[in-house]
């Protein structure tokens, strides 16, 4: 019985430490949060938005000239509720898709494809 406590508690030690190890490795930080915006085809929705140094309430026309620098196409405002600014855009893949942008921070805080090119689903 007393060797088999010794052989888990030096295998729970060695556990330990290889987790020390690697969160030491890592600096603290989580895998993902450093990565910044994610690559590939969702880049142009999870990028930050760009604020100017008049950082104030983005309005419709704010929003659509943000999309338009992520790369949308044909963009009009469908209509704001309350802090939100509903969008409807072609997507940098061609895919029509309703975009919704916080007015407050002029991030996009939702998507949903709703069609391809000018077509709606």
């Amino acid at each position: 019985m007393g060797r088999e406590v010794v052989e888990v508690s030096t295998r729970r030690i060695a556990s330990l430490a290889l987790v020390w190890l690697f969160a030491a490795a890592s600096g603290g930080t989580a895998f993902g949060q450093a990565m910044g915006a994610s690559p590939g085809p969702f880049a142009p929705y999870d990028a930050p938005p760009a604020r100017g140094a008049a950082a104030g309430q983005v309005d419709g026309e704010g929003a659509a000239r943000m999309l338009r620098g992520r790369g949308f196409t044909n963009v009009s405002v469908v209509r704001r509720r309350g802090p939100t600014i509903i969008l409807e855009a072609n997507g940098p893949r061609g895919e029509r898709v309703q975009v919704v942008v916080d007015s407050n921070s002029g991030a996009i805080s939702g998507m949903k494809v709703i069609g391809y090119g000018d077509q709606r689903y």
